[in-house]
């Protein structure tokens, strides 16, 4: 049991990932989708930078939408 769990969690692929990375600025995540996410962030690089980046753009947008010109 242990490998096959094992298997599904390092089997995600990145365009899974940057699906469920793209999800969590709408909603959160269930439990197994946190770990899978997070087991997958630990092993590629990528992944954790297009979470950054997602994170940033989030950011700007909120301080976008309370610019005011007043």
């Amino acid at each position: 049991m242990y490998t096959t769990l094992k298997k599904k969690l390092l089997k995600r692929s990145c365009r899974e990932v940057s699906r469920l990375i793209s999800d969590m600025q709408e909603r959160p995540l269930g439990r197994w989708d946190r770990l899978l996410l997070s087991t997958h962030l630990r092993i590629c690089d990528n992944c954790v930078e297009f979470q950054k980046q997602v994170n940033f753009m989030s950011q700007a947008m909120g301080a976008w939408r309370n610019y005011s010109d007043d």
